[in-house]
């Protein structure tokens, strides 16, 4: 019986040590493993920061283009209005400028709010507008 002990002994000893020797392996695997990982996630995240900053700069990009755009609708806009004071310029009279005055005198005077008044004054007609008064001088006493 002793010699079956031994035999059930050294089977069960030759198992644990084929299982350790196993797991010895495995883990030195895994710890080789390990830093093979660490490589290939650097990797993958300076590629990540590499797409992103290709995004950044496509915003950016598009950003400059949209302010250029804008920047020519000031310009086109600003044409346009420089144009139309050409015109203006070019057909205004005193008379219009009068005719102008005279209209605006109307409205006020049909306004309810109504509480300045316009003088016509000058060679034109076209009013002076004044709406506050000015103290009056000081007198100098006489000695």
């Amino acid at each position: 019986m002793d010699g079956v002990r031994a035999s059930g002994i050294q089977s069960i000893v030759r198992f644990f040590m084929g299982a350790g020797s196993f797991l010895v392996v495995v883990l030195a695997l895994l710890l080789w493993g390990i830093p093979v990982y660490n490589r290939y996630q650097i990797r993958a995240n300076e590629s990540n920061k590499i797409q992103v900053n290709e995004l950044q700069i496509q915003q950016t990009q598009q950003l400059v283009q949209v302010e250029k755009q804008k920047a020519q609708i000031r310009i086109v806009d600003a044409e346009g209005i420089a144009r139309s004071q050409q015109i203006i310029n070019a057909t205004l009279t005193d008379r219009y400028l009068q005719h102008e005055a005279i209209q605006a005198q109307m409205q006020m005077a049909n306004s309810p709010n109504h509480t300045t008044i316009y003088i016509p004054s000058g060679n034109n007609g076209i009013p002076l507008v004044k709406t506050v008064d000015e103290p009056p001088a000081p007198q100098e006493k006489s000695k």
